[in-house]
């Protein structure tokens, strides 16, 4: 089963990101604490971490610094101009659909070499 966390400082988000994915057959873990998500993906690293860019107190990129490097990483926003010299696995823009997460999701496990 394809583990998943979704990092975001807005609630509602989380929310739905939980409610969709739990009955689509993944593991799915949601923080809105970016420190708190940190801890657990060093504990637990996940097979793709979601980060939104402008979380309370990092932004995504430099989450995504503190996190095992095997991670799939998807960067989440709503500004398409933004200027990040983390290498990215995707990038989802706000407003998502959750189709679109879907599709990353697919491609990126797709694409992910089995040993």
């Amino acid at each position: 089963m394809t583990s998943i966390v979704y990092v975001d400082d807005e609630q509602y988000l989380t929310d739905i990101f939980t409610h969709f994915f739990s009955g689509q057959n993944y593991q799915v873990n949601v923080f809105t604490d970016e420190f708190k998500a940190i801890e657990f993906c060093k504990n637990t690293p996940p097979d793709i971490l979601f980060l939104d860019y402008r979380l309370a107190q990092l932004r995504g990129d430099d989450v995504a610094r503190h996190v095992p490097e095997h991670i799939h990483k998807v960067l989440v926003s709503g500004d398409v101009h933004i200027k990040t010299k983390y290498p990215f696995d995707a990038f989802v823009e706000k407003p998502f659909k959750l189709n679109d997460l879907l599709q990353t999701i697919e491609a990126l496990t797709h694409n992910s070499v089995s040993h």
